[in-house]
């Protein structure tokens, strides 16, 4: 697959082994940390946006994007970032769509855990 098409992938696998030094287990290891710490997070996005707190929205999202990066998750990672710059701009009015983005990103990165076979 070209390059140009790499961002397109909801995981690049072979950005993740690379990442991961081959280590199948430890991929497996943290795609199963990443469907148990990914509602929490998401918890701490949607509860800083109802009360309105650019800092915890910005830091939630921070962690967010960090471990979708080390997945090597980089759609969900762009919109896990749209989120955080969201919380360092101090806008959080009208981020339905944002949020909506990061929710349906990480719904895909979540199907390909589930379907994924070393």
């Amino acid at each position: 697959m070209p390059d140009s098409n790499k961002h397109n992938l909801v995981v690049d696998m072979d950005e993740l082994k690379e990442i991961m030094d081959n280590d199948m287990e430890l991929i497996q290891d943290c795609f199963a940390d990443f469907l148990s710490d990914w509602p929490g997070l998401l918890d701490e996005i949607k509860n800083a946006l109802t009360q309105k707190d650019p800092e915890k929205m910005n830091v939630s999202a921070h962690k967010l994007k960090g471990t979708l990066k080390y997945l090597a998750a980089e759609p969900a990672a762009a919109a896990a970032e749209a989120i955080e710059s969201a919380g360092k701009n101090q806008d959080l009015d009208n981020q339905d769509a944002t949020l909506l983005n990061l929710e349906n990103e990480c719904g895909k990165v979540i199907d390909f855990i589930k379907n994924f076979t070393p």
